[in-house]
């Protein structure tokens, strides 16, 4: 086998303006959902960010489930939007529990934003999805989700549980590249985010992405995006979609049993 050639990584071509669409429609197939995916050129925690820069605003309330140092950031961003935030955090190395959660929503007469990490790649920690979307929708707030770490490793219904702003990331269990990111916006999102006023120009602002973006028929993204890593993103959703993402996650599963065993 030749040796690898780095230099070879400087002659990447142009990635066409057209396939940009083309991904995202991939990535919406592959999560079975009819939200809208937006693409953020950077690590998966650039994107995080953006989200609670672009939802955050003064008078806000929300309610931030705690398990890792993302759960601790993400509190963080919100604060300084100007959002009061309610951290509920869980005993170290475990998910959340449910009475945590409801009993600091019982406390709160209005609740604006509920956010969670889904699963924690370092601990191994699940936390209850399904049930915190209930929580959240029980008081008619904007659930938030870091599904990096989980996307490919475990089913997520985004539709089904009326998430309404996903984070994901490739470089974990779809075992793609890390320097782009996603984030997948249903209208409830679009609508909290377009009543909040906007700090464009910033490379947080989702409502800008919204603005140069999808509004313009998801043509050219803005800046100069890195061919690497859209090439590297087409690649691995070749690979899932070869083996088919249900495949995926019955292999992840089956890894995560064998390794506590």
């Amino acid at each position: 086998m030749p040796e690898f050639n780095p230099h070879l990584l400087l002659d990447v071509p142009r990635y066409p303006d057209t396939g940009y669409a083309l991904l995202a429609d991939r990535i919406k197939r592959m999560l079975g959902t009819s939200a809208d995916v937006v693409f953020v050129q950077a690590e998966a925690i650039l994107a995080l960010e953006a989200v609670a820069a672009s939802i955050a605003r003064p008078g806000a309330v929300a309610v931030n489930v705690v398990t890792s140092p993302y759960g601790t950031w993400f509190g963080t961003w919100l604060r300084r939007g100007g959002a009061t935030v309610y951290d509920v955090v869980a005993e170290a190395g475990q998910p959340v529990t449910l009475s945590a959660v409801s009993g600091c929503l019982d406390t709160l007469a209005q609740v604006d934003i509920v956010a969670a990490v889904h699963a924690e790649s370092s601990s191994g920690v699940l936390n209850p999805l399904a049930e915190l979307a209930a929580l959240a929708q029980s008081r008619n707030a904007l659930f938030a989700v870091d599904a990096v770490a989980s996307v490919g490793g475990h089913a997520i219904d985004i539709d089904g549980l009326g998430i309404d702003i996903t984070v994901i990331g490739p470089q974990k269990a779809l075992a793609g590249p890390a320097g782009v990111s996603a984030v997948v916006l249903g209208k409830r999102a679009w609508a909290h985010i377009e009543s909040t006023p906007d700090f464009a120009p910033s490379s947080l602002s989702l409502a800008a992405l919204k603005q140069d973006w999808l509004e313009r028929g998801r043509a050219a993204l803005p800046g100069t995006p890195s061919a690497l890593e859209f090439w590297a993103l087409e690649a691995a959703l070749d690979r899932i979609e070869a083996e088919g993402i249900e495949r995926v996650i019955a292999r992840h599963q089956l890894a995560a049993r064998a390794t506590r065993a």
